[in-house]
């Protein structure tokens, strides 16, 4: 018998939807005729406690027991007590099964937590892979003619087996060190703590801003193809004293300048697919959802077979996908969800080569709709993500906006004095005529395309000194900070860090930035402030404590973001493993006899921790990350 492994009861039900009629359903399997479907709960393994190791491991903590280490070969793992039925059913089932299917998510922790369960149970026989990114039964069908090696995707497992291994690592060692040199419980992790000092880093450079002012100049002039109004740009050479500023608008009144006009037309395109990052951001504009509601939501819907795969990176489809988009774009229009108007852009509506290249699609692609429409059972939350995901996908699909651009430019002393105008070709024809109401002003920006002809020069009439203030950097919101954790490589100084990172680098993945954000949030680190639809974040007095006084390699997100880097070299062949895992263990035995020895500021009775937070931190402060 042929024996599929789903990462979770959602997907093994789609799967068993894709492959044929049920023939017999337990409470632990499906059979579908020769096939058998089984299935995980995420993560149903994991890395064993220290004390599993050694006895000098074994609570109550001390410092002379660090660092904690474990040979390459003496890792375990145990089975999470809330999933040991499950585990010993796949292994009853393993023991009758001729061939394998590794079913877990497409990407690299879908990989390992089926891969990991398959090690444990002995099992040597023949296994393949299937990546689901749509769990209807087409997808599951579609995928199944595209089933590979389960040995090719080793790397992968490798990866993840790092990243499991490194956090363990650094959680167990530095939560054990902090706790004992601070007194309150303090959990320490690979990506929380580098996370939290965004936000710290950001408080900060809020309460340090000083205001001051600057003075951007708007001259007048008038050309004999008419008027027009030229703005110094403040980020060159901003203006801060009104002294000059008053000498430049002196020098300029009345004076004739040469004038340079360029006129041409540009093309905006529409926006990518969604991956979890930017429908997070756009359901906090829309609705004010945090990330983890962001990602319930879009797994609901992946559950119930109407987007594809949530925890996406990648924005890009698959060049064969492009076949059933139109047909997918009637069906959402055929639901009556989406704007009235969008039924008339139908016949603008096709696939575009930038949206669909095999070269840029990873392990998983944008999130996009299925050709499963909601019905009226769906909830309203729902129903809200499902059409943030359509509307989004039908915009993939409208031309581009056509714009003609007209810039008339002077130079005065190095200072460029520019007056830029930009009218819309084909708005109601364009992928704009998508995007939801704004309020605000309306009317086109058409300054200098009003003029009657091309200029060469022209007379400055007036110069207008305007005053501005400087403003602090704005709070992180939840989405705000995703954005962040994902392109880290623009905070890093460290010449030599730089060198390694690319500008895309990140901390954390798609599949664990919400729960990192969740876990600031339920230990006290941070707490979310405002009263509007978009709350902000903000640092607690004990998080940025830690902040202040751990070593600031563990806080550093340069750091962090080189090690997803090497875990993404590792998967694909790039790098090796063991190499990786030494370095990783020099790091900590380096940083633990650090902690051991160095000074710390006294934490303020006011930075204490309640006994709220305490608690939580407890409770979760040495837990595997597990999969939702």
């Amino acid at each position: 018998m042929r024996l599929f492994i789903a990462e979770k009861p959602s997907l093994a039900r789609a799967i068993a939807g894709g492959v044929g009629e049920i023939t017999k359903k337990t409470d632990a399997h499906i059979q579908v005729g020769n096939d058998w479907i089984t299935w995980c709960f995420g993560h149903i393994l994991e890395l064993a406690p220290p004390e599993a190791y050694a006895q000098r491991w074994r609570p109550p903590w001390t410092l002379s027991a660090l660092p904690i280490t474990v040979g390459p070969d003496e890792w375990k793992l145990s089975v999470r007590g809330d999933a040991k039925k499950q585990y010993d059913a796949i292994g009853a089932l393993l023991r009758m099964a001729d061939e394998v299917v590794n079913a877990g998510d497409p990407d690299r922790e879908g990989q390992m937590l089926i891969d990991e369960v398959l090690e444990s149970h002995g099992w040597k026989g023949k296994t393949t892979r299937i990546l689901i990114a749509n769990a209807t039964p087409q997808g599951v069908r579609d995928a199944m003619k595209k089933m590979q090696p389960n040995s090719d995707f080793r790397p992968l497992y490798e990866a993840a087996m790092c990243r499991a291994r490194a956090d363990w690592l650094v959680g167990m060692n530095f939560t054990r060190a902090a706790t004992k040199r601070i007194g309150p419980m303090t959990s320490v992790g690979r990506v929380q703590t580098p996370t939290l000092s965004l936000v710290v880093k950001r408080d900060k450079e809020i309460e340090s801003h000083t205001v001051s002012h600057y003075y951007p100049l708007h001259a007048h002039v008038q050309t004999v193809r008419g008027g027009l109004v030229a703005v110094h740009d403040p980020k060159q050479n901003r203006i801060t004293s009104i002294d000059i500023a008053k000498g430049i608008a002196k020098e300029l009144e009345g004076s004739r300048v040469k004038l340079t006009m360029v006129s041409k037309q540009e093309r905006e395109h529409a926006p990518l697919p969604f991956i979890l990052a930017t429908f997070s951001s756009a359901a906090e504009d829309a609705f004010g959802w945090g990330a983890k509601e962001s990602l319930e939501v879009l797994q609901s819907l992946y559950e119930k077979q109407m987007v594809t795969y949530p925890r996406t990176d990648c924005p890009y489809l698959p060049a064969d996908h492009a076949k059933q988009a139109r047909r997918i774009a009637e069906s959402i229009i055929g639901t009556g969800l989406m704007p009235v108007k969008a039924a008339d852009l139908l016949s603008h509506m096709a696939p575009k080569p930038n949206v669909y290249d095999d070269a840029k699609v990873e392990e998983h692609h944008g999130v996009i709709p299925t050709l499963r429409m909601p019905g009226g059972d769906l909830a309203p939350k729902l129903l809200d993500g499902w059409r943030l995901v359509a509307r989004r996908f039908l915009q993939t699909l409208m031309p581009s906006l056509i714009k003609d651009v007209a810039e008339v430019f002077f130079v005065h002393e190095d200072r460029r004095f520019t007056s830029r105008g930009e009218k819309p070709i084909n708005a109601a024809e364009s992928w704009v005529a998508l995007e939801p109401e704004k309020d605000g002003p309306k009317g086109e920006q058409v300054q200098p395309l009003s003029l009657s002809g091309p200029v060469t020069e022209g007379d400055v009439l007036k110069v207008e000194i305007k005053k501005n203030k400087t403003s602090p950097p704005k709070r992180y919101t939840e989405a705000t900070l995703i954005a962040d954790m994902k392109n880290v490589a623009k905070f890093v100084t460290n010449e030599k860090l730089k060198a390694i990172l690319k500008e895309t680098s990140g901390i954390g993945t798609a599949a664990t930035q919400a729960s990192i954000i969740e876990t600031l949030k339920h230990r006290g680190y941070i707490r979310l402030d405002g009263a509007g639809k978009k709350k902000h974040i903000i640092s607690t007095p004990f998080g940025r404590y830690l902040v202040e006084n751990l070593p600031a390699a563990l806080c550093d997100p340069g750091i962090t973001a080189a090690w997803e880097d090497a875990l993404q070299s590792i998967a694909k062949r790039e790098m090796d493993a063991g190499g990786f895992m030494q370095k990783i263990e020099a790091y900590v035995s380096k940083y633990v006899e650090h902690l051991k020895t160095v000074e710390l500021s006294p934490l303020p009775e006011s930075a204490r921790p309640s006994v709220n937070d305490r608690a939580r931190g407890r409770k979760g402060s040495e837990q595997g990350r597990r999969r939702a």
